[in-house]
This record gives structure tokens, sequence and C-alpha cells, in this order.
């Protein structure tokens, strides 16, 4: 009896080791974490400058970088700093923040990333800057 228990108590404890491993280790998708449907406007900030996207086709090619995003859970780190700080604005009133920088912090949680979408992110906001 004894034995049993402890064999249930171990297996217990490998399954949820196991669902814990396997949930750090999912690739998520920018649209798993905010609703790129509902977008209205977009700031974004590199420095003190900022670029206000609002036109259909801007928000579009901004989803369309964001959407090309492959992310994985990771441990708060400490570090501040960003190259760029993104505010999301939605349709019902619902606001997201996202920083990047060699990870992706959305509403206060960080990502990692597949690589590094910094260069993705500058050639739209130069893009969007000379357009403005």
């Amino acid at each position: 009896m004894k034995k049993t228990i402890i064999f249930l108590g171990v297996t217990i404890v490998l399954v949820i080791c196991a669902v814990f491993i396997i949930r750090w280790n999912t690739t998520l998708h920018v649209a798993d974490i905010i609703d790129l449907d509902t977008i209205y406007k977009v700031e974004i900030w590199q420095g003190g400058d900022c670029v206000t996207l609002t036109e259909e086709q801007d928000i579009h090619n901004f989803t369309a970088v964001l959407e090309s995003m492959k992310l994985k859970r990771k441990f708060s780190t400490e570090r501040d700093g960003f190259v760029f700080s993104i505010d999301i604005y939605h349709e019902n009133g619902d606001e997201n923040d996202m920083t990047v920088l060699n990870f992706i912090r959305i509403d206060g949680k960080p990502y990692r990333c597949e690589r590094d979408y910094c260069d993705d992110l500058q050639l739209l906001y130069d893009s969007f800057q000379t357009a403005q």
C-alpha cells in the first residue's frame, strides 16, 4: 500500500513537470495573445519619437509583422530598456503594451523570440516615419 502511494505521488509530480515543460516550450504567435482584428490605432515609440498608425493599410502592415513573430514564454528578467515601445488600442477600449528588445514583453509578460524582430520593426517604423 505504501509503495502504491509513493508510486502515485511520483507519477503525479512527473506529469505536472511534463505539463509545465511542454507549456513553456510551446510556440506562440502574437495573435494568440493580442486580438489583431480589433486594432484601430497603434503608437510605435523609438526613443522620444512616435509614429501613430490609424489608416487601415498601415495597421494591416503592422499586424503582418506581428503575425510573423514566433514567441515562447520565458521567465521574467529585470532588464529595462527597449528598442521599440508599442501601444496598441482596440475598438472595444482594450489596450496592449508591447516592448521589443532582444525579447518581447507584452502586457508585462516576457517572451523569447525565435529571432530578432527589431530589424523588421525598424524597416516598418522608417517607412511610416517618412510617410508622415
